[in-house]
Protein backbone atom coordinates (compact mmCIF):
# COMPACT_ATOMS: atom_id res chain seq x y z
CA UNK A 1 0.00 0.00 0.00
CA UNK A 2 2.92 2.56 0.85
CA UNK A 3 4.60 1.64 -2.37
CA UNK A 4 0.97 2.44 -4.21
CA UNK A 5 0.75 5.62 -2.53
CA UNK A 6 4.45 6.46 -3.13
CA UNK A 7 4.15 5.77 -6.91
CA UNK A 8 0.71 7.70 -6.73
CA UNK A 9 2.60 10.59 -5.40
CA UNK A 10 5.54 11.11 -7.82
CA UNK A 11 3.02 10.38 -10.81
CA UNK A 12 0.68 13.35 -9.56
CA UNK A 13 3.93 15.63 -9.23
CA UNK A 14 4.94 15.17 -12.39
CA UNK A 15 2.00 15.59 -14.23
CA UNK A 16 0.71 19.18 -12.42
CA UNK A 17 4.64 20.32 -12.80
CA UNK A 18 4.17 19.29 -16.29
CA UNK A 19 1.24 21.14 -16.85
CA UNK A 20 2.17 24.06 -14.68
CA UNK A 21 5.61 24.54 -17.29
CA UNK A 22 2.91 24.58 -20.11
CA UNK A 23 0.47 27.06 -18.28
CA UNK A 24 3.55 29.51 -18.33
CA UNK A 25 5.42 28.36 -21.24
CA UNK A 26 5.82 31.62 -23.97
CA UNK A 27 5.01 31.61 -27.42
CA UNK A 28 8.18 31.58 -29.38
CA UNK A 29 5.64 33.48 -32.11
CA UNK A 30 4.64 35.85 -29.65
CA UNK A 31 4.52 39.43 -30.76
CA UNK A 32 2.94 42.95 -29.25
CA UNK A 33 2.53 46.25 -30.95
CA UNK A 34 2.86 45.90 -34.83
CA UNK A 35 0.76 48.49 -36.02
CA UNK A 36 -0.31 51.86 -34.38
CA UNK A 37 -1.97 55.50 -35.08
CA UNK A 38 -0.68 58.35 -33.66
CA UNK A 39 -2.33 62.24 -33.51
CA UNK A 40 -0.16 65.06 -32.40
CA UNK A 41 -0.23 68.89 -31.60
CA UNK A 42 2.68 70.82 -33.14
CA UNK A 43 4.75 73.42 -32.37
CA UNK A 44 8.33 74.41 -33.17
CA UNK A 45 11.46 75.29 -30.64
CA UNK A 46 14.20 77.34 -31.00
CA UNK A 47 12.42 80.16 -32.34
CA UNK A 48 13.86 83.63 -33.57
CA UNK A 49 12.74 86.55 -31.78
CA UNK A 50 9.16 88.05 -33.46
CA UNK A 51 7.92 84.51 -34.14
CA UNK A 52 4.21 84.18 -33.59
CA UNK A 53 2.24 80.73 -33.41
CA UNK A 54 -0.99 80.75 -34.94
CA UNK A 55 -4.04 78.41 -35.45
CA UNK A 56 -4.28 74.75 -34.31
CA UNK A 57 -1.55 73.15 -36.11
CA UNK A 58 -2.14 69.22 -35.81
CA UNK A 59 -0.83 65.88 -37.34
CA UNK A 60 -1.68 61.96 -37.62
CA UNK A 61 0.20 58.99 -38.72
CA UNK A 62 0.33 55.49 -39.20
CA UNK A 63 1.95 52.32 -39.79
CA UNK A 64 3.47 49.15 -39.55
CA UNK A 65 6.58 48.18 -36.76
CA UNK A 66 8.37 45.02 -36.86
CA UNK A 67 8.82 43.66 -33.18
CA UNK A 68 11.45 42.01 -32.36
CA UNK A 69 12.14 40.79 -29.16
CA UNK A 70 15.13 39.74 -27.32
CA UNK A 71 14.62 37.75 -24.81
CA UNK A 72 12.62 34.24 -23.69
CA UNK A 73 9.74 36.55 -22.11
CA UNK A 74 9.56 38.38 -24.91
CA UNK A 75 8.87 41.63 -23.13
CA UNK A 76 12.35 43.53 -24.11
CA UNK A 77 12.77 43.61 -27.61
CA UNK A 78 13.09 46.73 -30.52
CA UNK A 79 11.23 47.61 -33.54
CA UNK A 80 11.32 48.77 -37.01
CA UNK A 81 9.09 50.25 -39.15
CA UNK A 82 7.87 51.91 -42.40
CA UNK A 83 4.51 54.68 -41.95
CA UNK A 84 3.48 57.59 -43.09
CA UNK A 85 2.35 60.93 -41.41
CA UNK A 86 0.88 64.04 -42.28
CA UNK A 87 1.73 67.38 -40.53
CA UNK A 88 0.98 71.25 -40.56
CA UNK A 89 2.50 74.09 -39.27
CA UNK A 90 0.89 77.38 -38.63
CA UNK A 91 3.49 80.63 -37.67
CA UNK A 92 4.45 84.14 -39.12
CA UNK A 93 7.46 82.79 -41.12
CA UNK A 94 6.53 84.57 -44.64
CA UNK A 95 7.25 81.74 -47.18
CA UNK A 96 8.52 82.88 -50.82
CA UNK A 97 9.94 80.56 -53.57
CA UNK A 98 13.20 82.07 -53.01
CA UNK A 99 13.53 83.04 -49.59
CA UNK A 100 12.04 83.14 -45.84
CA UNK A 101 10.89 86.04 -44.23
CA UNK A 102 9.69 86.89 -40.58
CA UNK A 103 6.26 89.44 -40.45
CA UNK A 104 6.28 91.10 -37.74
CA UNK A 105 3.67 93.70 -38.31
CA UNK A 106 1.13 94.64 -36.25
CA UNK A 107 -1.09 95.11 -38.98
CA UNK A 108 -1.99 92.61 -41.88
CA UNK A 109 0.29 89.91 -40.53
CA UNK A 110 0.37 87.06 -42.25
CA UNK A 111 0.40 83.70 -41.06
CA UNK A 112 1.45 80.27 -43.22
CA UNK A 113 1.09 76.97 -42.93
CA UNK A 114 2.95 74.26 -44.20
CA UNK A 115 1.75 70.99 -45.31
CA UNK A 116 4.09 67.94 -45.60
CA UNK A 117 3.36 64.23 -46.32
CA UNK A 118 6.27 62.00 -45.12
CA UNK A 119 7.35 58.47 -45.10
CA UNK A 120 8.53 57.49 -41.67
CA UNK A 121 11.40 54.82 -40.58
CA UNK A 122 11.00 54.25 -36.68
CA UNK A 123 13.66 52.51 -34.55
CA UNK A 124 12.28 51.76 -31.00
CA UNK A 125 13.54 50.29 -28.15
CA UNK A 126 10.72 48.41 -26.39
CA UNK A 127 10.05 47.61 -22.99
CA UNK A 128 6.45 46.63 -21.85
CA UNK A 129 4.84 44.27 -18.95
CA UNK A 130 2.62 41.92 -21.50
CA UNK A 131 1.99 38.48 -22.12
CA UNK A 132 -0.23 36.16 -24.54
CA UNK A 133 -3.13 36.23 -21.81
CA UNK A 134 -2.50 40.18 -20.47
CA UNK A 135 -4.33 42.89 -23.20
CA UNK A 136 -3.87 45.82 -20.85
CA UNK A 137 -0.01 46.14 -19.67
CA UNK A 138 2.64 49.26 -19.27
CA UNK A 139 5.07 50.20 -21.96
CA UNK A 140 7.40 52.60 -22.74
CA UNK A 141 8.92 52.80 -26.19
CA UNK A 142 11.98 54.91 -27.17
CA UNK A 143 14.30 55.66 -30.26
CA UNK A 144 14.85 57.30 -33.51
CA UNK A 145 12.29 58.53 -35.72
CA UNK A 146 13.79 59.13 -38.82
CA UNK A 147 10.88 61.04 -41.70
CA UNK A 148 11.09 61.59 -45.21
CA UNK A 149 9.55 64.54 -46.51
CA UNK A 150 7.38 63.91 -50.11
CA UNK A 151 6.31 66.61 -50.71
CA UNK A 152 5.03 70.13 -48.77
CA UNK A 153 3.04 72.76 -49.36
CA UNK A 154 2.95 76.24 -48.48
CA UNK A 155 -0.47 78.79 -48.39
CA UNK A 156 -0.57 82.01 -46.78
CA UNK A 157 -2.04 85.32 -47.18
CA UNK A 158 0.10 88.94 -46.48
CA UNK A 159 -1.36 92.61 -47.50
CA UNK A 160 -4.91 90.62 -48.48
CA UNK A 161 -2.76 88.66 -51.40
CA UNK A 162 -2.71 85.19 -51.37
CA UNK A 163 0.51 83.35 -51.65
CA UNK A 164 0.63 79.38 -52.05
CA UNK A 165 3.89 77.31 -53.26
CA UNK A 166 3.07 73.81 -54.10
CA UNK A 167 6.89 73.29 -52.44
CA UNK A 168 8.66 74.74 -50.03
CA UNK A 169 12.67 74.40 -50.93
CA UNK A 170 13.65 75.49 -47.63
CA UNK A 171 12.47 72.55 -45.81
CA UNK A 172 14.82 69.89 -44.97
CA UNK A 173 13.95 66.73 -46.41
CA UNK A 174 15.63 64.02 -44.28
CA UNK A 175 14.72 64.63 -40.66
CA UNK A 176 15.94 63.20 -37.71
CA UNK A 177 14.07 62.64 -34.42
CA UNK A 178 13.92 61.46 -30.63
CA UNK A 179 10.37 59.86 -30.00
CA UNK A 180 9.08 59.07 -26.71
CA UNK A 181 5.75 56.82 -26.22
CA UNK A 182 4.61 55.73 -22.92
CA UNK A 183 1.56 54.39 -21.36
CA UNK A 184 -0.93 52.00 -19.83
CA UNK A 185 -3.24 49.99 -22.30
CA UNK A 186 -4.67 52.05 -25.25
CA UNK A 187 -4.12 55.56 -23.85
CA UNK A 188 -0.28 56.17 -24.16
CA UNK A 189 1.63 59.52 -24.33
CA UNK A 190 3.78 60.52 -27.52
CA UNK A 191 6.35 63.03 -27.76
CA UNK A 192 8.77 63.75 -30.81
CA UNK A 193 11.45 66.21 -31.14
CA UNK A 194 13.63 66.42 -34.24
CA UNK A 195 16.88 66.95 -33.69
CA UNK A 196 17.83 68.76 -37.10
CA UNK A 197 16.65 72.28 -38.03
CA UNK A 198 13.04 72.10 -39.75
CA UNK A 199 14.49 74.60 -42.53
CA UNK A 200 17.72 73.50 -44.33
CA UNK A 201 21.15 75.04 -42.74
CA UNK A 202 21.58 77.73 -45.12
CA UNK A 203 18.15 79.46 -44.48
CA UNK A 204 17.90 82.57 -43.01
CA UNK A 205 16.01 85.78 -43.00
CA UNK A 206 16.46 88.74 -45.09
CA UNK A 207 18.38 90.46 -41.78
CA UNK A 208 21.00 87.48 -42.40
CA UNK A 209 19.34 85.65 -39.23
CA UNK A 210 19.69 81.53 -39.47
CA UNK A 211 16.94 79.79 -39.10
CA UNK A 212 17.43 76.93 -36.38
CA UNK A 213 13.99 76.03 -35.76
CA UNK A 214 12.95 72.06 -34.16
CA UNK A 215 9.43 70.80 -34.63
CA UNK A 216 8.29 69.57 -31.25
CA UNK A 217 5.39 67.37 -31.19
CA UNK A 218 2.89 66.01 -28.60
CA UNK A 219 -0.12 63.98 -28.38
CA UNK A 220 -1.38 60.62 -28.16
CA UNK A 221 -0.59 57.52 -30.08
CA UNK A 222 -2.69 53.77 -30.13
CA UNK A 223 -0.97 50.29 -30.52
CA UNK A 224 -2.17 47.08 -32.87
CA UNK A 225 -1.60 44.18 -32.93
Amino acid sequence: MLRCLLLFFLFGAGVFAQVSKDSVSIDPNYLEDQLYIGVTYNIFANTPDGYVKDGFAYGFSGGFIKDIPFNERRNIGMGVGLGYAFNTHIQNVVVTTNALNLNQATTNQSTYTIKTNSLEFPIEFRWRTSTLEKYKFWRIYTGLHVSYVLNSTSIGERNDELIQLTEVLQLEEWQYAYSLAAGYGTWNFYLHYTLNPFFKGSSSFDNGEVLKMNSFKMGLIFYLL
